[in-house]
């Protein structure tokens, strides 16, 4: 049974339909062909040349197509809205049905799997699944063909020269922990030949997978089903146009890899002739899919990234994706693999190179001068993001002078070169880089502090051709980030409670009893509401108001004791622990005298891709027994 909305939506598809002039057209040469008077048209016979002439079958087909919008909006309403009208445009449907042959699942654990999907712009994440041999997805994808500003549809043959794979990643997630389980670049465009295809796809192992075990080569089979919509009025390419096409652009790839290869050779060469210390050069990087390629091809302009408002937004964005230090191999060493963005995101955590690549992507796109710098801190590699601002030009002044900035991409904390700071976190720098230039550090002494960043002085920095740059083809497409599907109104009443919990029972342990004081909470929610936004913006709000409400609220002989701080998890345990090492947090867990009150208050931001700040303020207000 359809509802009361469908059924509206179905009756204007049908006038829709019908106003169409190619309708009309076909139904009048066809009652041309069988020779049939007007007057003699009744409605049997109409019936049978509107199905004679598939006008009827193809109207169904539509109306099929509307089901699966609306099967696909509610299983992604939290995601994306497809709009009715949508069903006249071209678009790729992606049914993902289940799984098989997932072997590392054969032993029962309590393990799930998520899959992400990627394609022109689009992202979308399914629910996630049990991990069993067999994981049933049953999942339902559209993405849009539509590329123009004014939504038009795209002839096929131009489609064929799209070249822009769905991007799979499929996550296992295990007591909290997520994992790249496997990816896949699904190629579509033989959908422009056929207009629906079932597969199956072996699902390759990956640096995590391969780890577990040498000899595979794959670690499960994805039944997936492929269709070309809307159904109607498609005129299919042949093969052979679509098989070309794929042909010259790995001849292309191919080709232009080999030539950077090339020259890549010959560029180290003669940088080693130079006989420097040693120092990272990051010329060519591993990529998720094990294959090592030119650094600057996972950097690229990201414009226009919804959420994303401001450079110091960015900052902030990416600060609050969990670090996680890459894996170690069988010898020991640190698995250094660059993701693509969206793996990074749905592996919500990753390495600093995954931090620097993305915050220096976003600059960019704001279209600051900006560049990932790798190098090292006293005792390890790391890695930081550049910017640099011109200076006004002044007469007679024959050089651009810039203003650079340090920015730390694992706190968003940004640093002129003279604070003091820098030389505390940064030691050496190897070599700067972004999406259009690669410039290895040539000066005697790479310490941060005696390195000229002058990156365009030949003398100091030996620059990669930018024309050979040029050619290589990105990792990363243009990103788009999925709506936040947590609600702060929910999660933080529960955090709160469960902190009291957890502070009300460290406290029993060391013989003090818990009381909490709504009101002190309350007044505290004024300086949790400030410290996110000084993150982001440097400046504070009310003040004065608050130190108001605390001076009168707090009894005279009183001592008041707050303790702020933030987290990018949920973990109450690690949070009382972080909170319980710090010398502040520590005395006020532990305060003892007479009328001793508690108050805990939690705020959260959420960003988007479920990415959050957890701000926490424990306080106590007490008088002291001397």
């Amino acid at each position: 049974m359809y509802s009361k909305e469908q059924i509206t939506k179905i009756r204007q598809l049908i006038n829709n339909y019908f106003d169409k002039g190619e309708v009309f057209d076909k139904l009048k040469k066809k009652i041309e062909s069988e020779k049939i008077q007007i007057d003699d048209l009744d409605n049997e016979k109409l019936t049978k040349l509107l199905r004679e002439t598939n006008l009827i079958d193809n109207l169904i087909l539509d109306i099929k197509h509307l089901d699966e919008i609306d099967e696909f909006n509610k299983q992604n309403k939290q995601l994306t809205f497809v709009d009715p009208d949508r069903i006249n445009y071209r678009s790729v449907s992606l049914r993902i049905y289940k799984g098989r042959a997932f072997l590392d699942f054969i032993e029962p654990e309590n393990s799930k799997l998520q899959l992400y999907l990627s394609f022109c712009g689009q992202r979308f994440a399914s629910a996630t699944v049990d991990a069993t041999v067999e994981p049933e997805f049953n999942e339902l994808f559209l993405f849009d063909l539509r590329t123009d500003a004014q939504k038009a549809n795209v002839d096929l043959l131009t489609l064929s020269k799209l070249d822009h794979p769905i991007e799979l990643c499929v996550i296992q997630i295990q007591n909290g922990q997520r994992k790249l389980f496997s990816q896949k670049l699904i190629e579509w465009r033989f959908l422009l030949c056929y207009g629906n295809i079932s597969l199956n796809i072996e699902l390759p192992t990956t640096y995590n997978t391969k780890m577990q075990n040498e000899r595979k080569n794959h670690v499960g089979i994805l039944q997936i089903h492929l269709e070309l919509l809307p159904k109607t009025g498609l005129v299919l390419l042949p093969e052979n146009i679509v098989v070309s096409q794929l042909s010259k652009e790995k001849s292309v790839i191919n080709q232009i890899s080999d030539r950077f290869h090339t020259y890549g050779n010959a560029w180290w060469n003669d940088f080693k002739e130079l006989k420097l210390s040693v120092r990272p050069i990051k010329l060519y990087s591993e990529s998720q899919d094990g294959i090592w390629r030119p650094s600057s091809t996972f950097i690229r302009e990201l414009q226009s990234v919804r959420g994303i408002m401001s450079p110091n937004h960015a900052a902030r964005f990416v600060s609050l994706i969990p670090m996680k230090t890459s894996d170690r191999g069988p010898s020991g060493d640190r698995l250094e693999v660059w993701h693509r963005f969206p793996t990074f995101l749905a592996l919500k955590g990753g390495d600093f190179e995954d931090h620097c690549l993305l915050l220096c992507s976003f600059f960019l796109g704001f279209n600051i001068d900006a560049f990932v710098v790798f190098g090292s801190t006293a005792d390890r590699p790391h890695g930081w993001v550049m910017t640099r601002l011109r200076q006004p030009k002044q007469p007679n002044q024959k050089q651009a002078e810039y203003i650079y900035n340090f920015w730390e991409p694992l706190t968003g904390h940004k640093f002129q070169l003279n604070d003091p700071k820098v030389p505390q976190l940064y030691k050496r720098i190897g070599c700067i880089f972004n999406h259009k230039c690669f410039y290895a550090n040539i000066q005697e002494n790479d310490s941060v502090l005696r390195t000229d960043l002058n990156i365009e002085d030949y003398t100091k920095w030996k620059a990669v051709d930018p024309n050979e740059l040029n050619l290589l083809k990105p990792q990363n497409f243009q990103l788009v980030l999925l709506r936040q599907t947590m609600h702060a109104d929910e999660l933080e009443p529960k955090l709160e409670l469960q902190l009291r919990e957890a502070i009300g029972s460290y406290r029993k342990i060391i013989n003090l009893a818990t009381r909490y004081d709504e009101k002190l909470g309350s007044i505290m929610q004024i300086a949790l509401a400030n410290y996110e936004t000084e993150k982001i913006t440097g400046l504070q709000f009310a003040q004065t108001e608050f130190q108001s409400a605390i001076r009168t609220y707090i009894p005279e002989g009183h001592t008041f004791m707050s303790f702020p701080i933030c987290f990018n998890h949920m973990n109450i345990q690690k949070m009382l622990e972080d909170i319980k090492t710090s010398p502040i947090g520590g005395e006020v867990l532990t305060a003892r005298g007479d009328q001793t009150y508690h108050a805990v208050r939690v705020k959260m931001e959420i960003y988007p891709e479920d990415i959050y700040a957890v701000w926490v303020s424990v306080t106590v207000r007490f008088h002291k027994i001397v």
